[in-house]
């Protein structure tokens, strides 16, 4: 596989990247993170590859109109996410949209409107690694495969659907990795492995429930994706879940529901999880006393959080300060 990339207005490569099509597990993984700066545009690159398959993560802003031309040359399959973000947006995350497709060999451009915060992560997977991965015969793909195939051009579904947190997550922890050597190859693969599962299952999920009423849709994403970011900035004083349910107009028990099936939790364990993950960081990272981290991840009580912490890392945060857990 050959894929490249420019911005059409400056008529530059950012990258020429030649991927061999074999599935080699045994192939060592090249890592690359760079900071590109080319008025109109600003990027941030996270690249991997190895044998059969090539990973692209960028952040990028620009200040002007500009356009992204893609090449990819040769039999590939790609998961392909874009997040985008405008200034007033009330949303952390802002919004998504992702899909599977498979590429004979394309030529493509997308505009980058100025003042839009975009996030873009693409997985180009050679025909054959990506059948190593999932196998040809299982009912996920079946109707892709058929298409692959035939060599056309095909899109796993129709329309492209909204990222899930799952999907987000898995791609965080991909591209945030410290892993190294066949630890890291081993974890990227089942990275990818995980992402194109979420994404059949959401597929699949969408077909069964057509003609109901989506967990999907647009607004009702908005609305779950501004309940997460209410826990997340008031985690020290959060609203009930009345409460929450009346800022993001919807029923208390609609909340739940999707909530639990968009996130994979409930709102309760999400704000337990986002607590706990915090006070990690600030015990290990900024050496704060355990009272204060108490304070600031809303625990009234230095007990209730110590006895929290323990239930929830196996470990109190005194040993996590002394380096014994």
């Amino acid at each position: 596989m050959l894929i490249k990339s420019k911005i059409i207005e400056l008529d530059e490569w950012l990258f020429i990247e030649e991927i061999p099509d074999q599935y080699l597990p045994d192939k060592p993984l090249v890592e690359k993170r760079e900071e590109i700066v080319r008025s109109p545009i600003v990027m941030n690159n996270f690249q991997l590859s190895t044998s059969g398959l090539f990973i692209l993560y960028t952040n990028m802003q620009a200040d002007q109109p500009a356009h992204i031309y893609t090449e990819i040359e040769g039999e590939a399959i790609t998961s392909q996410f874009i997040f985008f973000k405008t200034p007033n947006s009330k949303l952390p995350y802002g919004m998504s949209r992702h899909n599977i497709r498979y590429i004979p060999t394309i030529k493509n451009s997308h505009e980058v409107k100025a003042g839009i915060e975009y996030t873009y992560f693409i997985a180009v997977i050679s025909k054959e690694y990506y059948l190593n991965l999932i196998k040809k015969d299982s009912m996920l793909h079946r109707h892709f495969v058929e298409q692959i195939e035939k060599g056309h051009y095909t899109s796993f579904a129709e329309e492209d659907q909204m990222a899930t947190y799952e999907m987000q997550q898995t791609i965080r922890e991909l591209v945030d990795s410290k892993k190294t050597g066949e630890i890291r190859r081993l974890h990227t693969e089942s990275r990818i492995v995980e992402l194109l599962m979420y994404q059949f299952e959401q597929y699949n999920e969408k077909n069964d429930n057509k003609g109901s009423s989506s967990l999907y849709d647009e607004d009702n994403v908005k609305k779950l994706e501004l309940a997460r970011q209410i826990l997340e900035q008031r985690m020290a004083n959060p609203p009930n879940q009345k409460e929450l349910a009346q800022e993001v107009f919807m029923s208390e028990s609609k909340l739940r529901k999707d909530f639990k099936e968009y996130f994979s939790v409930t709102v309760h364990d999400y704000l337990t999880r986002i607590r706990m993950e915090t006070a990690r960081v600030l015990l290990l990272e900024e050496k704060i006393s355990v009272y204060e981290v108490a304070i600031r991840t809303g625990y009234g009580h230095q007990n209730n959080f110590s006895s929290a912490f323990k239930k929830y890392y196996g470990i109190s945060p005194g040993e996590v300060k002394t380096g014994k857990g």
